[in-house]
């Protein structure tokens, strides 16, 4: 879907109208039983539920948020791609064409542990179990 107009600083121009329209047409999709949905505006931040209309005024007003990219609130599919690595060239988001990778190391874990203990006390074993009998919490820590 074309989202070019989202960048558009004039929202007088016929392409930003376009573009509202397809995005109200998508947004009446995903409304609640009363009519609203999440307004994307810069002033909402799709932090407020707004009718069709208001969201129509609020886009013309103030201009979509340029942030709002995937329109998650209004029914575009999040996908999750564990392949992903994070890109280190200043940004915190994604990037859809590299990988990353998880280690599981065993010792980093260890390490976590040690220093966890250090800041807040010994911390049982991994595979200690716990229960609350009477208001006082137990632990069982598995012998091997």
């Amino acid at each position: 879907m074309d989202k070019s107009w989202m960048n558009l600083h004039d929202r007088l121009s016929d392409e930003y109208a376009i573009g509202v329209q397809t995005f109200l047409k998508v947004a009446k999709n995903h409304a609640d039983q009363n009519g609203k949905t999440r307004c994307p505006c810069k002033h909402c931040q799709n932090a407020f539920w707004k009718s069709i209309y208001d969201i129509e005024t609020h886009l013309y007003k103030y201009g979509i948020a340029t942030t709002y990219q995937r329109w998650i609130f209004h029914g575009e599919k999040v996908s999750v791609d564990y392949n992903e690595r994070i890109n280190m060239s200043g940004t915190n988001r994604l990037d859809h064409h590299e990988t990353f990778t998880v280690n599981d190391d065993v010792d980093d874990d260890d390490e976590m542990i040690e220093l966890l203990s250090d800041v807040c006390g010994p911390i049982p074993n991994r595979d200690a179990t716990s229960e609350t009998t009477n208001g006082r919490q137990r632990t069982h820590i598995k012998l091997d």
